[in-house]
C-alpha cells in the first residue's frame, strides 16, 4: 500500500490524542488544510489502521478516536514513527504556489493547482487570500477569474523585483553563493520537493554559464564585487535571461537610461550584454543593458566613497543634513544626547551614500542581521522608523526594512555609548585563550547586549588566576573556552553570542541578582594628570604605527584551516623558526576554539609569541576558499591574522583588539577585507586607527 503523507499525519494526530476525541474541524485546522480534505482522507486512514489491528470510531458530536488495545496502539506508534512525513506545510504550499505563479505569463487553474498539493480547491483559495498582501507590497495585482485562473498582473520591473525578493526570502544568499560557484546538492527531507520549484526560478545552468561571463569579465576589467553584489548581478542576469527569452521586456525612463549612458559602467554593461547574446542566441535591448549598469553601479558604489554623478543622487552636504535630521529625532525621542556623536555622524555619513544610490535606482538592499534586530531590538527599530520621516521625504519613498535596522544599528551604538544609558550592574571578565581576537569580538556584543554587565577587562584564560581574581574581583568570567582553575563562576559562550549564548549568561545574571540583592552603581572615572595621560596616549600612538607599518597582505589557496593556520605563520613570520612558532601558536589557539565568523567566511586568527617583537596585522585572500570546520561547512575565504608579543601591555592588546570588536558594527568592512586590494584594505585599517586614537585621546584628555 502506497501511504499518502497526509494520511500519516491524521493517523499520528489521531494516535497522540489515544484518550481524547478529535472533530474533522480540529484535524483541518492543525493541518492547515479543509475539513473537506480531511474527510476524503479518512477511508486512506481506516486501511492503514485496519493493517494495525486498530480501528477508526466515528461519533456525531463526539468526533474521531481509534480502538484497538494497547498492542495495536504501539504496533501503530512504531510504524509511524518509523515513516517520513513528507507532507506540504502551509508555508511550503504557499511556496510551491508562488513558485508557480510568478513567472507563469498565463493563468493557471485553481483545480490544477489544488491536485498538484493533494489539497481541495478551497485550501488553495485560503492559500492565495495569504499571499495577495505579499503581492501587493511588491505592486503586484493577484487576479482570480472564474473559468479562467489565477494570475498576477504588474510592470515588468515589478515581477522581476518580487522574483528576486522571493528567492532571497527563501534561499538566502549562502545557498545562492553555492548556486552560483557550484552545484547545489540534492536536498533530503520535507523542504527538498518544495525547494525545486524554487530553483526552477533560478536555472541553474543558465547560471553557472552566466557566472563564467560575470568571472571573465571581472578578471578582464579588474572589477572586484563583493559575494552580495556578484550574486545580485548573476541571479538578476539569470532572471533577464529567462524572461527576455519568454519576450518580457523591461522599459526604463529614456532620460536615466541617456544618464547611464555617459557612466562607464554601460560600456561594461554592453560589453557583458554581447557575450550574453553569442552564448543564450538572443538579444539584449538597450533597457536591459541599462539594468545590468544599475547594478554594476550599485555594487561598485556600495563600499567606495565615490561620485556616480547626478546618478548617485546626493552629495555630502546633503547625506550629512539627512543624519543629523535622523540624530536630532533619535535624541528627542529618547532623552539622551547623540547629536553631538561625531562617531554616529561619520558612521551614518559613510552608509547613507550607497545606500541612498540603491534606493533611488530601485535596488534591494539586504541585511543578514534583519530578523536579529526585530526579534531582539524592537524598540530600536521602532526609534530608527521614527527617525527617518526627513530622508523618507526626500527620498520621496519609505525606506525598506532592511535599511530601518541597519539605522537601527547605528543608533544602538551609539546610544550604549552615552554615560546616562550605561546602567553598570555586575562586573564581569571577558576571556579567550589569547586575550586578543575573539574576546574583543566577544566584549562587543555584550556591551550592545546587556547595559547591565560593566566588562572591566578582556583577558587571555592563561593569565585568569588567583592573584588575577584578586586583583580584579570579577563576579563571574564570561569565555569563549573552560577556565577549569577559575575560583568564581565562568559561562562558556561562542564569540558570535548567538541565543542559546545569552540564555545562559541571563541564568548566570539572575543568580547574582539574588545572591547580591543589589545594585552596583557606575564609578567615575577619576582625573588623569597630563602627564599620565600623555604617556599612555604615546604608547597608543607606537602601537598604531606599528600596525600600520607591520601590515602584510598575502593570497593563497588553502584546503583546510590547518593549512591556513601555516600559510599565515609564512607570511608574518621572517625566518623559518619564526614561521614555524606562529603556524603552532596559530594553530593550537584554535584547536581550543574556533575562530570562524559565522556568516560572513572569515576566521579571525590570533595568538601571542615571544618570537613576535611587534604588535602586526594581515589579511589572507584563499580564492574560492574552503569549508570549515569540515566538508560541507562554510567556505572560508578570509583570514583576519592578529599578532602580539608575548608580553604585550594591555595598550597594544586594546589596540590589536579594536579591530575585531568593529568587524561586525561596521557595515561592510568585512566586505572590504574580502574584495579589496592590499592598498585599499590598508587605507581602510587606516581609517579605523585614525578613529580609534581619536577616541582615546578624547578619553584621557576628557574632551
Amino acid at each position: 500500500m502506497s501511504i499518502d503523507a497526509r494520511t500519516v499525519a491524521i493517523a499520528r494526530l489521531l494516535c497522540e490524542s489515544e484518550e481524547l476525541h478529535m472533530t474533522a474541524g480540529e484535524i483541518a485546522e492543525a493541518l492547515a488544510v479543509s475539513a473537506k480534505t480531511v474527510s476524503r482522507e479518512l477511508p486512506k486512514v481506516e486501511q492503514l489502521l485496519a493493517e494495525h489491528g486498530m480501528r477508526l470510531e466515528k461519533k456525531a458530536g463526539s468526533g474521531l478516536w481509534l480502538e484497538g488495545g494497547s498492542k495495536g496502539f504501539a504496533a501503530l506508534r512504531a510504524f509511524l514513527a518509523q515513516s517520513s512525513e513528507e507532507s506540504y506545510t502551509p508555508e511550503m504550499r504557499r511556496s510551491i504556489i508562488m513558485s508557480c505563479l510568478l513567472p507563469s505569463g498565463e493563468p493557471i487553474k485553481l483545480f490544477s493547482l489544488a491536485a498538484k498539493l493533494k489539497v481541495t480547491d478551497g485550501t488553495i483559495s485560503n492559500d492565495l487570500d495569504k499571499l495577495e498582501p505579499w503581492f501587493q507590497k511588491h505592486s503586484l495585482r493577484l487576479v482570480r477569474k472564474p473559468g479562467l485562473g489565477v494570475y498576477i498582473e504588474g510592470d515588468e520591473q515589478d515581477f522581476r523585483r518580487a522574483i528576486i525578493q522571493y528567492i532571497y526570502e527563501n534561499m538566502g544568499e549562502q545557498e545562492l553563493l553555492d548556486l552560483v560557484q557550484e552545484t547545489l546538492q540534492e536536498g533530503s527531507g520535507k523542504n527538498s520537493h518544495a525547494s525545486k520549484y524554487l530553483l526552477d526560478l533560478v536555472d541553474g545552468e543558465i547560471i553557472r554559464k552566466l557566472e563564467g561571463l560575470v568571472r571573465e569579465m571581472g578578471g578582464r576589467l579588474g572589477l572586484h564585487l563583493s559575494d552580495n553584489a556578484y550574486v545580485g548581478l548573476v541571479v538578476h542576469l539569470s532572471l533577464a535571461v529567462q524572461r527576455i527569452r519568454q519576450q518580457e521586456e523591461i522599459r526604463m525612463d529614456g532620460d536615466f537610461l541617456t544618464e547611464l549612458r555617459q557612466k562607464k559602467e554601460f560600456q561594461v554593461a554592453s560589453d557583458l550584454a554581447q557575450q550574453i547574446t553569442s552564448a543564450f542566441d538572443i538579444e539584449v535591448p538597450a533597457d536591459e543593458i541599462g539594468y545590468i549598469a544599475m547594478h554594476l553601479l550599485g555594487a561598485r558604489n556600495r563600499y567606495r566613497e565615490r561620485s556616480m554623478g547626478t546618478v548617485s543622487v546626493m552629495d555630502n552636504y546633503h547625506l550629512v543634513r539627512l543624519a543629523r535630521s535622523i540624530m536630532r529625532t533619535a535624541s528627542q525621542k529618547t532623552g539622551r544626547d547623540i547629536q553631538r556623536n561625531q562617531n554616529l555622524l561619520a558612521g551614518l555619513v559613510n552608509h547613507l551614500g550607497p545606500s541612498v544610490s540603491r534606493i533611488k535606482m530601485h535596488m534591494d538592499i539586504r541585511n543578514p542581521l534583519l530578523q536579529e534586530m526585530k526579534r531582539h531590538y524592537p524598540e530600536l527599530m521602532e526609534l530608527a522608523h521614527a527617525s527617518v520621516g526627513e530622508m523618507e521625504k526626500s527620498l520621496g519613498c519609505p525606506l525598506p526594512e532592511a535599511e530601518i535596522a541597519y539605522i537601527a544599528m547605528h543608533l544602538g551604538a551609539a546610544l550604549a555609548d552615552t554615560e546616562e544609558f550605561r546602567h553598570v550592574e555586575h562586573r564581569v571578565v571577558v576571556a579567550c585563550p589569547t586575550g586578543m581576537g575573539t574576546s574583543r569580538l566577544l566584549a562587543s556584543r555584550i556591551r550592545k547586549q546587556y547595559a547591565n554587565i560593566r566588562i572591566i577587562d578582556q583577558a587571555s584564560t592563561l593569565d585568569i588566576d588567583e592573584e588575577y581574581l584578586r586583583h580584579h574581583e570579577p563576579e563571574f568570567i564570561i569565555s569563549t573556552v573552560p577556565i577549569p582553575k577559575a575560583s568564581v563562576p565562568v559561562v562558556v559562550v561562542s564569540p558570535m553570542l548567538g541565543e542559546a549564548d545569552m540564555q545562559v549568561i541571563g541564568r548566570m545574571l539572575q543568580q547574582q541578582n539574588e545572591m547580591f540583592l543589589r545594585e552596583a552603581s557606575v564609578q567615575a572615572v577619576p582625573k588623569r594628570n597630563f602627564r599620565e595621560a600623555l604617556a599612555h596616549l604615546t604608547e597608543y600612538g607606537s602601537a598604531i604605527l606599528s600596525l600600520m607599518e607591520h601590515f602584510f597582505f598575502y593570497e593563497r589557496t588553502a584546503k583546510d584551516i590547518q593549512e591556513a593556520c601555516r600559510i599565515a605563520g609564512q607570511a608574518a613570520g621572517g625566518d623559518a623558526k619564526t614561521q614555524a612558532a606562529l603556524y603552532r601558536g596559530l594553530w593550537e589557539r584554535e584547536k581550543k576554539a574556533a575562530t570562524l565568523i559565522t556568516g560572513n567566511r572569515l576566521v579571525l586568527l590570533h595568538c601571542k609569541s615571544p618570537l613576535v617583537e611587534l604588535p602586526k596585522i594581515g589579511i589572507l585572500h584563499f580564492g574560492k576558499g574552503f569549508p570549515y570546520p569540515a566538508e560541507g561547512g562554510e567556505k572560508v575565504r578570509t583570514a583576519l591574522i592578529l599578532l602580539a608579543p608575548e608580553h604585550a601591555s594591555g595598550v597594544v592588546m586594546e589596540t590589536l583588539g579594536y579591530i575585531s570588536t568593529i568587524l561586525l558594527d561596521r557595515w561592510g568592512f568585512i566586505e572590504v577585507l574580502h574584495e579589496g586590494s592590499q592598498e585599499r584594505i590598508a587605507g581602510e585599517l587606516e581609517k579605523l586607527f585614525k578613529e580609534f586614537y581619536q577616541s582615546k585621546y578624547r578619553e584621557w584628555m576628557h574632551e
